[in-house]
């Protein structure tokens, strides 16, 4: 098979995959699993071939997997024991209003996402924040498209993982790339406050907010609690509780330790303090099963699809023919076209491990004349990273749609358009005042 067929093969198989999960027939973990293995049938590789390219995809997945399991029980009993009700119902006293809400969604996500991880900031900020936003008759697809488009902004830190790939991609440094693309990052970041703003707006019109002479403070009471809720409340181990929710975030962003490693410490501490017991214990586990075994099987499906992108002969190829395309065109424009062009192809599930060390590596030396790796590095950073919660590749993102009670399909059609928009507007604001050349 030719390297066109291959390069073919695989974006046709991003397009499909994205079109299937855009539609919403099928719970996400099926087509994940069907469409690599057909596509990878049409190479006609080996039994052992096909086996390493997919293990290798689900090996991949497995520290993913296992901080989500770890993180639902741990989160899961902090609300059990009512820890949030309090915390939020303190929050609501200084957010009383929708529009306080929305603008305090972009600030935790902002404080959230500076250790660099998208997983991170979905367990820090989704759990708390999705208790208002239904208090306050909001809904979660606005939380999630919140945190997804400012999270998608931040990620272009240096301590990140798409700048240090760049960086080791072009042999150059993380922080010369974050200084080339911080007016970008800016333009982003404003854009998400503008957002913030206008669905603060437009929830207002949907009747959201607290209703006349309502206390925020009484939100959060026990009343509208069941008898079996009211029974799993801890209110005596409240500030143990907060202790460990203290504990995890500290650990995850000083300790070096691996995430999961925190949050499998900290649920099993929990589960022991809040519920001994094996009757207990079990009843608890049995509860967040449902959500966990949802959330794993669609990470590990995941795994499926990349493992075949991006360990057969697709990506290499891709690669090649999309640097062949371009070299034989107007070499001086090759970055701005790709400015407009990398949002799309985030959005479609293109792999950041491929674009960071071989195509925009490959890109930028075509239009050496034209463009520095700096500056290359910067322009595909501030058009191509913010997608990436929209991006059906991106494991972190089902953590947070797991979370927040979303399928992947309605995020993506409310989402897509703004990561779009702050794309675009990111990367023509840079070239307007002359950070990026055009």
């Amino acid at each position: 098979m030719s390297v066109t067929m291959y390069a073919i093969l695989g974006f046709a198989m991003m397009l499909i995959l994205t079109a299937v999960l855009v539609s919403g027939k099928f719970t996400p973990s099926i087509p994940m699993i069907v469409i690599p293995i057909i596509f990878a049938a049409i190479m006609h590789p080996t039994f052992e071939d096909l086996s390493s390219w997919v293990t290798t995809g689900l090996k991949g997945q497995v520290s993913n997997a296992a901080m989500f399991t770890f993180a639902i029980i741990f989160f899961g009993v902090m609300m059990d024991a009512g820890v949030f009700d309090k915390i939020v119902g303190k929050m609501m006293l200084g957010a009383k209003t929708v529009t306080a809400v929305c603008i305090l969604t972009v600030l935790a996500t902002i404080v959230g996402h500076s250790d660099g991880s998208g997983a991170t900031t979905y367990l820090i900020v989704i759990p708390p924040f999705l208790m208002i936003y239904k208090r306050l008759n909001m809904r979660p697809l606005v939380l999630m498209c919140l945190v997804s488009i400012t999270a998608g902004v931040m990620n272009c830190l240096p301590w990140g993982g798409p700048c240090g790939r760049l960086a080791a991609g072009f042999n150059i440094s993380a922080t010369d790339i974050m200084v080339a693309e911080l007016p970008g990052m800016i333009i982003g970041l404003i854009c998400c406050f503008l957002i913030a703003l206008y669905y603060a707006r437009q929830e207002k019109k949907r009747g959201a907010g607290l209703e006349a002479g309502a206390n925020s403070a009484d939100l959060f009471s026990e009343a509208d609690k069941t008898e079996e809720e009211k029974a799993l409340l801890r209110p005596h181990l409240f500030w143990f509780n907060v202790a460990l929710i203290v504990i995890v975030i500290i650990a995850m962003f000083a300790s070096g330790l691996p995430t999961f490693l925190c949050f499998m410490a900290v649920a099993a501490i929990a589960l022991i303090v809040n519920y001994p017991g094996t009757k207990m214990q079990n009843e608890r586990l049995k509860s967040y099963a449902p959500t966990v075994l949802t959330m794993v099987s669609v990470l590990f499906a995941s795994g499926v699809f990349t493992g075949v992108l991006n360990n057969s002969p697709m990506k290499d190829s891709m690669v090649e023919v999309v640097s062949g395309f371009l070299e034989g065109s107007a070499t001086a424009h090759i970055n701005t076209v790709m400015g407009f062009l990398w949002g799309p192809l985030s959005a479609i599930g293109l792999n950041h491990e491929a674009c960071a060390y071989t195509i925009v590596p490959m890109l930028q030396s075509i239009a050496a004349d034209h463009i520095t790796p700096v500056q290359a590095a910067a322009s595909y950073l501030m058009t191509f990273v913010p997608q990436v919660f929209v991006n059906p590749g991106t494991a972190a993102m089902y953590i947070g749609l797991g979370l927040a009670g979303i399928d992947f399909k309605d995020h993506w059609k409310f989402t897509f358009k703004w990561a779009m928009l702050i794309c675009t507007l990111c990367f023509a604001g840079s070239v307007l005042i002359g950070v990026i050349p055009f």
